[in-house]
């Protein structure tokens, strides 16, 4: 049996909940729960694995997670929490029935960066799932500029490349990038299909690695999804017009492991559950920074990149 291959709210393109294979037979619940520093609604999904096309519900179940100071944080049933891939829904017909859980309306910006925190899933047929993440400390990005709102807000002139740059963020076991990239009417008439938006993802290996080149190193994942001249067009910088939401995420290990073997393998192909108990998933944290990037060759906002 496998789980579901379902898209959940991580980061600007969503991230991929991990594939898990089971004993033949075996129903387990999957616990898909990643903790995020920029999002004031938790969000925590339960399934059943696989059986024939369908995938069971878990509802009923009592879900909290307890911060290390003894904070209880309970979440009750909601929504928003998983969609299908459209790409994966034309390659296997799957009938899903997840049951999200949410943090309650009052219940908002409690995750903080090095903080620790506990899972713990009760079923109502009595199984109890465990896990523990420690999410990865505060770090600074002075490639970008503070912007009006909530985030950063810069510019970069057309066709030219930024580095990104960021200090290291402990406990992190490595970055990701992902960018949503829109308005590039500026390629029109060069004969590329330009979806909208454009979604590519930059990694960083390691804690100590963290810089990445923009867009040169982004869209390594993405290059059988989009046209490699539309890439090629890219590479060095982006025309007059286009618009970059990013989001740039230091991440724990329990995350890393849980998306080893897709298209993200810093160390080997291996996919790893970390919760512990009857059953089977991720319980893991992204410390989250987001930025809104314009591309102008003469505009008032400030130039993104190293002061």
């Amino acid at each position: 049996m496998r789980a579901a291959a379902l898209l959940c709210a991580c980061l600007a393109a969503g991230c991929e909940v991990a594939e898990v294979t089971t004993a033949p037979g075996e129903d387990v619940v999957v616990v898909e729960a990643v903790l995020r520093t920029d999002l004031a609604v938790q969000q925590v999904l339960l399934h059943r694995t696989v059986e024939g096309t369908g995938v069971g519900s878990v509802s009923g179940a009592h879900v909290t997670i307890t911060g290390a100071a003894g904070d209880v944080h309970t979440l009750v049933p909601g929504a928003g929490c998983a969609y299908i891939d459209p790409l994966y829904a034309q390659s296997d017909t799957l009938d899903f029935h997840g049951s999200c859980y949410v943090t309650a309306g009052g219940d908002a910006g409690w995750v903080k960066a090095s903080q620790t925190y506990d899972l713990r899933v009760e079923t109502a047929e009595g199984e109890v799932i465990e896990g523990r993440t420690t999410v990865p400390g505060s770090y600074q990005v002075p490639s970008l500029r503070p912007g009006p709102l909530p985030g950063f807000f810069c510019s970069i002139a057309p066709n030219t490349t930024l580095e990104l740059l960021w200090t290291q963020s402990k406990g992190a076991w490595s970055y990701v990038a992902d960018l949503s990239i829109t308005r590039l009417e500026g390629l029109a008439g060069q004969g590329l299909h330009i979806p909208d938006p454009m979604l590519v993802r930059g990694i960083s290996v390691s804690q100590a690695d963290t810089t990445l080149v923009l867009p040169a190193e982004f869209g390594v994942f993405e290059r059988l999804q989009y046209d490699n001249d539309l890439l090629v067009a890219i590479r060095d910088g982006f025309p007059e017009g286009a618009q970059l939401d990013l989001v740039l995420a230091s991440a724990d290990r329990n995350w890393v492991n849980s998306v080893r073997g897709t298209g993200f393998n810093p160390s080997g192909l291996m996919r790893i559950s970390t919760v512990v108990g009857d059953g089977v998933g991720v319980f893991g944290s992204l410390n989250v920074k987001r930025a809104f990037v314009v591309v102008r060759a003469s505009t008032s906002v400030p130039r993104c990149g190293v002061s």
